[in-house]
């Protein structure tokens, strides 16, 4: 009997991927567990074991290089030796999106066939909009009773998406537009494609800002400890001396022990605070804003702590990072020290609770005592979800993390 092939969800939000190529071709033998063929989702591109053995074979609606492919699309057949593929083509519509509007009732009555109660309630003589819905948005709508045909979708080409429900059932979303604005005139100039990454990153920004209640907080931090640790350090001649970011991540770690509260994540109708502090930090690649996350970053030492971060960076940085790699985090920081800029005001990586922003040391004169003298000073800027922690528990904790760094040793 031939045994489907389909895309596996990678992650908790993973809808849909990017096709990248098969790594067997038709009618080659695969074992139970090799690499069968690759896609980019989640900012990286990874390759999808097979959970079966057989004879692959495609057929000619199977996914090509750069097809959008969703969670669940028959891609292809494993088959035994001597067996034929089934006949007809697989469930792929490459790129496609669940259709808000059941199909026309022609082809079921012509076959005898009964609709299903809820698609009877959502037929009409009027004409049906068309607009994509992703498959979580639809089971989301009908759990919640949201009517799709009134929301406006954020996703690529109107697409309806899972935070677009979570907006109208928070009263958040606009009503789709009585008629389409006119199209303005093309502005000469290059014209770059959105990337997989590119589309990542757009959505899950939009989707921080439609659904969370952001505040930012602001501190300054004596930082003279801190440089002076690391001097020490560097004249030691240790290998690999951890960065400035590398110390700062340790003591966040230590103070979300402290602050649990800073240490939580949204989830449906509920908070959950994990057990584990899984710090993710922003990597600037050439291909765009990659997150990969520390896990257990409050148990590590900070010669393991460094270590890791620089490893994870590296292969952020040529895409090599693995899917559970960039998951599980509980807390983001974000460093943009090394690109001159003092504060500002960072997004929060949703669902998490809270995002520490991180600005550049710098030298001022400082009052110690009657005297004034050079010292060093450095901005951290906390954005936290007000929906899960009020502004008290959040300036305890950036007082906390404050004190921890001008302590630090």
């Amino acid at each position: 009997m031939a045994i489907e092939v389909t895309l596996p969800r990678q992650g908790w939000s993973m809808e849909e991927a990017v096709f990248v190529e098969w790594l067997k071709k038709d009618g080659d033998e695969v074992r139970t567990g090799e690499p069968l063929f690759a896609v980019e989702t989640d900012k990286a591109v990874q390759e999808i074991e097979s959970l079966d053995a057989g004879i692959l074979r495609l057929t000619p609606k199977s996914p090509k290089a750069g097809d959008t492919v969703r969670v669940g699309d028959v891609m292809g057949y494993l088959v035994a030796a001597g067996e034929a593929a089934p006949i007809g083509a697989p469930s792929l519509e490459c790129g496609g999106s669940t259709p808000l509007s059941p199909p026309p009732r022609q082809a079921a009555a012509d076959e005898g066939a009964v609709q299903p109660a809820h698609a009877k309630a959502n037929v009409s003589d009027e004409p049906a909009v068309q607009r994509p819905v992703s498959p979580r948005a639809a089971r989301r709508a009908l759990q919640a009773g949201v009517d799709l045909r009134a929301l406006q979708g954020t996703g690529r080409g109107g697409r309806i998406r899972e935070s677009d429900v979570v907006a109208a059932m928070q009263g958040k979303t606009a009503p789709v537009a009585a008629a389409a604005m006119p199209a303005l005139p093309p502005i000469p100039g290059r014209v770059e494609k959105l990337t997989p990454l590119r589309r990542t990153v757009a959505d899950r920004m939009h989707r921080s800002k439609t659904i969370t209640a952001p505040v930012t907080l602001t501190t300054r931090v004596d930082a003279g400890v801190l440089v002076k640790l690391r001097e020490e350090m560097k004249a030691k001649g240790k290998k690999n001396v951890p960065a400035y970011g590398d110390i700062i991540m340790r003591e966040v770690a230590q103070a979300l022990l402290e602050h649990p509260a800073l240490n939580a994540r949204w989830e449906d109708d509920h908070i959950r605070h994990p057990d584990a502090v899984n710090i993710g930090f922003a990597v600037d690649t050439e291909a765009g804003l990659v997150v990969p996350v520390v896990h257990d970053a409050a148990k590590r030492a900070l010669p393991e702590l460094a270590e890791l971060t620089r490893d994870l960076a590296e292969r952020a940085k040529s895409r090599r990072l693995l899917a559970g790699e960039m998951s599980g985090g509980t807390f983001t920081i974000t460093n943009l020290g090394m690109a001159g800029i003092d504060a500002f005001t960072p997004i929060i990586n949703w669902p998490e609770c809270a995002v520490l922003g991180v600005g550049r040391i710098t030298q001022e004169p400082v009052v110690k005592g009657e005297k004034v003298v050079v010292g060093e000073r450095l901005w951290l800027s906390l954005t936290f979800d007000h929906r899960l922690v009020d502004g008290a528990p959040a300036a305890r904790f950036l007082e906390a993390v404050r004190g921890r760094i001008e302590t630090v040793g």
